[in-house]
């Protein structure tokens, strides 16, 4: 009975990692057809969009989006060197060795548009009643 649990334990985690993947690269997709962006560059957009005073410092970054320091300064390099207009970076005034990275105007307008897009996409790929299933099934096996 035991093996039969942990057994489902595994297959279930799987059929989540299979889920997850497959989400992720539709999200990667439309957003990169739709609004020029990569999954990595919403989830930077989102969360400076989320953040008071629309700011965050690379520090802070990095855990949120689930990179290194040196990926997310690469990442902010990249977004800027597009040229759209989307994020500003500024010196920290109480620690001259802090970059804070910001969110314009314009920057807000395109995680507002890409963020419909993001439901779109999840509406569409998760079909409820089986995640559901899926994670209740999941929280069985561990109790």
């Amino acid at each position: 009975m035991k093996d039969d649990l942990e057994r489902n334990l595994i297959t279930n985690w799987l059929t989540l990692t299979h889920i997850q993947m497959n989400v992720a690269n539709a999200l990667e997709t439309k957003l990169q057809e739709r609004h020029d962006l990569s999954l990595k560059e919403f989830y930077l957009l989102l969360f400076l969009s989320e953040a008071s005073e629309k700011k965050l410092k690379l520090q802070q970054l990095e855990s949120m989006v689930g990179l290194s320091q040196s990926a997310v300064s690469r990442l902010v390099s990249r977004f800027e060197a597009k040229g759209c207009g989307a994020l500003e970076r500024t010196v920290c005034d109480d620690d001259r060795r802090s970059i804070y990275t910001s969110l314009t105007s314009i920057g807000q307008d395109k995680i507002d548009k890409a963020q419909g897009t993001v439901k779109e996409i999840l509406v569409a790929a998760f079909p409820e009643k089986e995640v559901v299933q899926l994670l209740q099934d999941m929280l069985h096996v561990k109790q």
